[in-house]
């Protein structure tokens, strides 16, 4: 009982870990291009464009709302019920069937 007090300590301290909300992005020189560097023989990898544009756009992180912190906070446990609830059921669907 202790080992497994001992696991769940672990993991939780590595789950919760540095969780940051923040994101950087920092330019390549030159600005507005990317570097590819091959890392195996000639023609392993391949470069294809990313939509009609062939760029990509990155645009500023938006927090999340109280409200919608709220909303992902009540669906995540109304899922979390619903799988409980369903697990529960075909469980004594089985035992019925013994």
């Amino acid at each position: 009982m202790k080992r497994l007090a001992l696991l769940g300590v672990v993991v939780a301290a590595l789950a919760v870990g540095d969780v940051s909300a923040e994101q950087e992005v920092r330019a390549i020189v030159p600005h507005g291009q990317q570097q590819i560097q091959l890392m195996g023989p000639q023609g392993q990898q391949t470069v294809r464009g990313f939509g009609g544009t062939q760029a990509q756009q990155v645009d500023r992180f938006v927090e999340a709302s109280q409200g919608q912190k709220v909303a992902n906070t009540a669906a995540k446990a109304v899922t979390g019920v619903a799988a409980a609830a369903v697990s529960l059921g075909a469980m004594a669907a089985m035992l019925m069937l013994l």
